[in-house]
């Protein structure tokens, strides 16, 4: 086994939504316990009607708005842990095969339960669903009730949010 197959990878989506930030602070603390590498995603389509980067802008100038958000979101969400070593992506394209697609030689995917709001889920569909159908690594979907502020993982989050 080489070095680079020893290393595990955790493939977490963040899509700046509550659920999103819930799942990126679950997955850090699971890349920090486990020694493993972070590859963060938020996937976007360049459509200035289901997203408001993509206004006005080209699709080099939207991915580089949505990667700012994503290294700021995992800079917050590490908080100073320096032991994990991670990567920001920001593909654009459909969620849910980006996401499969990324993961598969992952150690496990992460995705929180609710997405952007509820007109997205119905242009686009459940990326969670999709994530729990297609992967191929376990998939840890993080429910609304671990983002309570009573929960551990809840005050993770206000204290980032």
């Amino acid at each position: 086994m080489t070095e680079e197959s020893a290393t595990s990878r955790i493939v977490v989506g963040v899509d700046g939504s509550e659920a999103g930030t819930a799942a990126l602070v679950w997955a850090a603390e699971q890349a920090s316990a486990q020694g493993a590498d972070l590859e963060a995603v938020m996937v976007w389509v360049h459509d200035a009607m289901l997203d408001d980067a993509s206004a006005g802008r080209t699709l080099g100038e939207a991915r580089q708005v949505h990667l700012h958000d994503l290294e700021t979101r995992v800079t917050a969400a590490l908080k100073g842990r320096t032991e994990v070593s991670f990567e920001c992506l920001a593909p654009d394209g459909d969620a849910s095969d980006v996401l499969v697609d990324l993961s598969r030689d992952a150690t496990m995917l992460v995705v929180g339960s609710h997405g952007t709001g509820r007109l997205r889920d119905i242009l686009v569909g459940s990326v969670s669903g999709a994530c729990l159908r297609h992967a191929s690594c376990p998939v840890v979907v993080i429910p609304p009730a671990a983002r309570k502020p009573e929960t551990r993982l809840g005050r993770l989050v206000a204290d980032i949010g």
